[in-house]
């Protein structure tokens, strides 16, 4: 039997559970702080103390070769290194969003629909705003992690969905992410909340958390339409993250579906009008990827 442990690295805190081929489900996650100087001796531990001979382990920043340096820490990780120092099977690194990606037979159950769609391919999109924008396309179960959060093109143009300019401004998760809502109301206010407590002001009718939650919501819709084009995801797009389970429920969807149709040629209109938008409710998304990858990796094993 092979065991695995499956661990979601964030900014401040990881995630981890213990995964074995026998077993279909994550039977229980931990929750810890996220230690740099103590983290290899932490998974020693864990490693040991389970009999844990594959290690998998997801976090945020591009994966290049075996190597994933962090968006939001100084810290990197190697694979071939972890696998050799730990004296594993395997080791293997995804980037958060190729891991939400592969998740997607645990949270297919757990989905809301944003928009309707009519399936033309096997491409799937992954997006999500946090604390940044992140992203990742399915095709045939394969999965390409991107950076899209880091592109520069649309941000002059989102801009005047919060009736704002600012040459600070220059990537897109600058305008979609849960940091541009509390970046561009405390531009609006001088006042610094997080995205969390703009929307507590949103619900509350506040003015200006009104513009610029709404301009969030624009600017997402018009963001995925240039996406949908760009990747043609015939089976849907699917969001991911606690900003958006929270907003979902206060989105207008006949103004979503308008602004993500825009002011597009028929024929554009009508490749968009085929592709669903979902927003996946489930939590933890990236340790349920990670036990996919572990359950494709050993499902030939005894």
């Amino acid at each position: 039997m092979n065991k695995g442990l499956l661990v979601d690295i964030g900014g401040t805190n990881m995630r981890y559970a213990i995964a074995s081929n026998d077993q279909e489900d994550i039977s229980k996650i931990n929750k810890t702080e996220f230690d740099t100087l103590d983290f290899e001796s932490f998974l020693r531990k864990l490693v040991i103390d389970n009999e844990i001979d594959i290690l998998i382990i997801s976090i945020a920043g591009p994966k290049i070769n075996n190597s994933i340096r962090m968006t939001n820490r100084d810290y990197s990780i190697n694979s071939n290194q972890l696998k050799k120092n730990l004296n594993l099977k395997e080791c293997i690194i995804l980037n958060d969003w190729e891991a939400i990606a592969h998740s997607y037979e645990y949270i297919s159950k757990e989905i809301e629909t944003l928009k309707d769609g009519s399936a033309f391919n096997n491409t799937k999109l992954f997006l999500g705003p946090g604390t940044g924008l992140g992203a990742a396309v399915s095709i045939d179960e394969i999965v390409f992690p991107t950076e899209i959060g880091n592109t520069i093109n649309s941000s002059l143009k989102l801009q005047r969905n919060y009736d704002i300019q600012d040459d600070s401004l220059l990537v897109l998760e600058d305008l979609v992410s849960g940091t541009a809502i509390s970046k561009i109301y405390e531009l609006k206010t001088n006042k610094k909340l997080s995205s969390e407590g703009v929307y507590e002001k949103f619900k509350e009718n506040d003015e200006i958390a009104v513009k610029v939650i709404n301009g969030f919501i624009k600017s997402l819709a018009e963001t995925l339409s240039d996406l949908a084009l760009t990747f043609l995801p015939g089976e849907g797009i699917f969001l991911a993250g606690s900003l958006i389970r929270s907003l979902y429920k206060d989105i207008n969807k006949n103004d979503f579906n308008n602004a993500f149709l825009g002011n597009r040629k028929d024929a554009h209109k009508n490749i968009l009008d085929m592709i669903s938008i979902n927003v996946i409710m489930k939590e933890r998304t990236p340790l349920y990827g990670n036990l996919k990858l572990f359950k494709t990796i050993t499902k030939d094993c005894v």
